[in-house]
């Protein structure tokens, strides 16, 4: 089933105020196009939930913002980045994905890159923008920095690309019951076993009348068990984890999948760079709650076993293709895991005032409607 899709660019005002908590709000409001869908719509109408991609681009030392979406949201894409930016603009433009040579890498290009992972389970949160802010705007870190610096730092026919494929969880329930059952798991409560059918009631009922007619069996020589609070045994960085689940859980929460692809022409190819997108992840890591990692699978590295370099040359090409296509079908290879609008907003958001990138597009003028009372003729 094809869905019509359209790119849009997103060009910042000059001063950006705002914290990224403005684009949780935008990022949120994707949330509206979740439907539900039955086995009908899924197998004999091939229906699925729409997607967005949002992609940070560095292209020869500039940055760019740009939101893949069908074509029938944009304008809800429009309403809601204007809502908190309205003085940006937002711009249909053509794919920039295809102003490069399709068959890269060959002989005069060379690629890396791959897909992401979690490393623990879904209701672990990473860190959010929350951890990076300090109440005075000198002192007010930006994790967009670090990579707004990489790509001001790319020459000609260097690229860095990096998107978030996002969708509606189909399943609105899944994160919150796997986050409740972990939060019981961590405080060590002994899960409520319930026999099943007619067993469970009836047993109480026996429970009850036993009680009731001095029936039930005398305990002898037994002390009283002593109430325990399993909350007491924490140490401070497990509430902290604890809380940090229960915060996670309680928000509008997207099916991801994260990608990046640095490639260049050999002449100028610099594996620095790999390093500086890999930098800018490793500041969402904490080793006590979740941590980005590299999905072996997808990676673009040499094997060891026969056809090395065909194997490799495979590797990248596919990788690239699934950039290209915005492909979330990997399936197995590449799963997606589950992040909510925090931390999205946390990974892509419009720079503030702190980051001095002098090579990032932003909107020259401001524009405002015409008076309603205009005369047209």
């Amino acid at each position: 089933m094809h869905i019509p899709r359209t790119v849009l660019e997103v060009k910042i005002p000059q001063e950006v105020f705002k914290t990224p908590k403005a684009m949780e709000y935008v990022i949120a409001g994707f949330d509206g196009v979740w439907e539900q869908l039955n086995r009908r719509d899924r197998w004999i109408r091939g229906q699925i939930l729409d997607w967005f991609s949002l992609e940070i681009v560095g292209t020869a030392g500039e940055i760019h913002f740009y939101i893949e979406a069908p074509t029938k949201h944009v304008h809800l894409v429009e309403s809601l980045i204007y809502s908190q930016y309205p003085d940006a603009e937002v711009l249909e433009v053509e794919d920039y994905t295809q102003f490069v040579p399709p068959d890269i890498p060959n002989k005069d290009w060379e690629l890396w890159g791959c897909d992401l992972r979690f490393q623990k389970e879904n209701p672990y949160p990473l860190r959010r923008y929350l951890e990076f802010e300090e109440m005075v705007e000198e002192r007010r870190l930006d994790p967009i920095a670090s990579i707004a610096e990489a790509c001001n730092k790319l020459r000609r026919n260097e690229h860095i690309w990096i998107q978030f494929i996002i969708s509606p969880t189909d399943d609105r329930g899944a994160l919150r019951e796997e986050g409740e059952k972990l939060v019981q798991k961590l405080m060590k409560r002994p899960e409520k076993q319930q026999e099943s059918g007619l067993m469970g009631p009836l047993t109480l009922m026996g429970q009850e009348l036993a009680g009731m007619f001095g029936l039930a069996a005398e305990k002898k020589d037994e002390k009283p068990e002593l109430p325990t609070w399993p909350e007491l045994t924490l140490s401070p960085g497990e509430r902290d984890v604890l809380k940090a689940i229960e915060e996670k859980i309680n928000k509008t929460a997207f099916e991801t999948m994260i990608r990046f692809v640095y490639f260049a022409r050999k002449d100028v190819y610099d594996k620095s760079n790999i390093s500086a997108i890999f930098g800018y992840f490793e500041q969402f890591n904490t080793f006590n709650a979740n941590r980005i990692r590299l999905n072996s699978r997808t990676y673009t590295k040499r094997s060891h076993f026969m056809f090395r370099n065909l194997r490799y040359r495979f590797r990248q090409m596919r990788l690239f293709q699934w950039y290209k296509m915005r492909d979330t079908l990997p399936g197995t290879i590449s799963p997606e895991f589950l992040l909510n609008a925090e931390e999205l907003a946390t990974m892509f958001h419009f720079p503030g005032q702190t980051v001095k990138a002098p090579t990032m597009p932003r909107v020259e003028t401001r524009k405002a409607a015409p008076p309603a009372g205009l005369p047209i003729e």
